[in-house]
């Protein structure tokens, strides 16, 4: 599959940076305002802390990477990047251009010398803001990295410097890929891909990725920050994980797992800390998620190749946590969709998960729920471990039912975890999730919020919404997703894109490739073998604007791989497709 990798890489994106060997090692803590260049490759040795009253800047195209095994003169024992409180970062990449951050080993200029298994080569990017928790003290060190004075994030409005601020900004992080992280200090106790300690709502965060991280990859300890078009691909273990109070905000979001973790759900979602104010301290936590589309481990992966919590739940929900989740899909997971867990005690525990959809404090609503081992049924699907009765229970799986579907969202496809092009997270042609989407709850009456028509993390090409993922994050570059990687216009995000889509994938019989235009013009669209040899000519010659789809000769072709290739005035577009039988 390698081979096909670096094929479909020749074939669809542009080489990045092509300076692999790193121009600069940077062992001393940033004091004063510094900027990184595209033109330097930079290794980290060592933990770096930017320090308060400092920013630090990064152009777009710069590659940064963690020191594998630090040098003994730092005194670390993992290689990372911490912004402090008071102190910013500014990481504006672009969507054809990237900042990355990645382990010392990895030539990002080579799409498969590394691989959605490699893990855990270096820390991570730790952001402290200052923010409320609701942790006792207000103020505490962040977990992951050793304890110290430099570690501290949250808020003492006694203490100098530690202010109370809900919209404290940390700088921006856009078009940013943090790759191969998650060291681990101790036991249960990892480096996270990027971790937000009470980050406020004025720091900006989205077309941000963690790929193949240890641990988690984004952690929110309290804070207000809110993110949109986030990617976590292939960790160690949660996704999205909130605790101590978060009460942000997340639109756009694609979760895939992969077998071998130690937990891989979607969400993870606590409320407090028992040792740290209790499960019952204020602020509740009150994460909103709209637009997120979660694939776990495979419905059919067994036990053995789980890790210790089995990958089972897609959310699991404890500690007393809110949150509100709509417009989501959930799907290929090999245990249940909902884990309630500890919700609270006595009558708060009865009256903790929302009936209401306008007001309650935990809210599941207009989500798909779809491909998972536990069952088909609400009841089958949601565990739940706290205190509720047998009557709130199957009330809780009452309202779930009623207001969530267990139905095939129609994802073009998801099975595949390897790079081998395949993997597509856009809903097909058809698919009723595509105009289903309800924004008229509450929680969503929000600027923060974009209005869309369709449910989960990505429309289909022909409603003109960009697909988000492609041309900058690891999933793309690295071979993972098809071919169709038109790369947003941001000046018009709802520009149509020239490209195919070729469906279903993979392909049992017949199959069909759509192909969008956005003006007329000849065009050719072929049907290839993965050595590049032509085995039909699909059309030849002038074709409409809009989208066209037409007949693929797939149904006499042997079981392999495939390439379908459209060539046009505006270029070319390339998509693998599967022929299985």
């Amino acid at each position: 599959m390698k081979r096909l990798a670096t094929l479909l890489a020749a074939l669809l994106v542009a080489p990045l940076a092509s300076a692999q060997t790193p121009t600069q090692t940077i062992s001393a803590d940033i004091t004063s305002n510094t900027t990184w260049s595209s033109n330097e490759v930079y290794l980290l040795d060592g933990l770096i802390f930017v320090r308060p009253g400092a920013t630090l800047t990064i152009e777009a195209g710069t590659v940064i990477k963690g020191k594998e095994v630090p040098s003994a003169a730092t005194g670390d024992l993992a290689s990372g990047l911490v912004v402090m409180v008071n102190a910013d970062i500014e990481a504006n990449g672009e969507a054809d251009n990237p900042i990355i951050f990645t382990a010392e080993a990895d030539n990002v200029a080579i799409a498969d010398d590394t691989d959605e298994n490699d893990r855990g080569l270096w820390g991570g990017v730790v952001i402290l803001g200052r923010s409320t928790t609701n942790s006792t003290p207000g103020i505490n060190n962040v977990e992951g990295i050793p304890a110290s004075d430099d570690t501290r994030f949250g808020c003492d409005n006694t203490v100098s410097g530690f202010e109370c601020d809900e919209e404290d900004d940390s700088g921006h992080l856009r078009y940013v890929s943090v790759r191969h992280a998650g060291f681990g200090f101790e036991t249960d106790s990892e480096i996270n891909g990027i971790t937000f300690g009470a980050v406020g709502s004025g720091t900006e965060v989205e077309y941000v990725e963690v790929f193949a991280n240890s641990d988690d990859a984004f952690e929110f300890f309290g804070g207000t920050v809110r993110a949109k078009y986030l990617i976590g691909a292939f960790n160690g273990d949660d996704t999205f994980d909130t605790d101590r109070g978060f009460r942000g905000a997340f639109q756009f979001g694609f979760s895939i797992n992969n077998p071998g973790n130690d937990a891989g759900r979607c969400f993870e979602n606590d409320g407090g800390v028992s040792s740290l104010g209790g499960e019952d301290a204020t602020p509740f936590a009150q994460p909103i998620y709209s637009n997120i589309t979660c694939i776990g481990a495979g419905e059919d992966a067994t036990d053995s190749e789980l890790g210790e919590d089995e990958n089972s739940a897609a959310l699991q929900l404890r500690d007393n946590t809110g949150g509100k989740i709509y417009n989501s899909i959930f799907a290929d997971y090999p245990g249940s969709a909902v884990n309630l867990e500890a919700l609270g005690s006595g009558e708060d525990t009865e009256n903790r998960f929302g009936r209401n959809q306008e007001s309650d404090d935990l809210t599941i609503r207009n989500n798909y729920f779809f491909g998972f081992d536990a069952g088909t049924t609400f009841a089958a699907l949601t565990d739940d471990d706290s205190d509720n009765s047998a009557t709130r229970q199957a009330e809780i799986e009452s309202d779930l039912a009623a207001a969530n579907s267990i139905a095939d969202p129609m994802i073009v496809a998801y099975g595949s975890r390897e790079q081998d092009g395949s993997l597509d997270p856009r809903l097909a042609f058809g698919s009723a999730a595509a105009s289903a989407a309800d924004f008229g709850f509450d929680a969503l009456d929000d600027d923060f919020f974009t209005e869309v028509d369709f449910i989960g993390a990505f429309g289909p090409t022909s409603n003109g919404f960009p697909f988000w993922a492609a041309g900058w994050s690891a999933l793309d570059t690295m071979g993972y997703l098809n071919g169709d990687v038109t790369v947003a216009n941001e000046d018009d995000a709802r520009a149509v894109a020239f490209g195919l889509r070729a469906f279903p994938n993979p392909a049992a019989g017949s199959a069909t490739v759509a192909v969008s235009l956005e003006r007329a013009q000849d065009v050719r669209v072929t049907l290839l073998d993965v050595l590049g040899r032509e085995v039909a000519v699909v059309r030849e010659g002038a074709l409409a604007a809009g989208t066209t789809e037409l007949a693929l000769p797939t149904a006499d072709l042997p079981s392999g791989t495939y390439l379908v290739r459209l060539a046009g005035e505006a270029g070319a577009r390339t998509q693998t497709i599967q022929v299985v039988r």
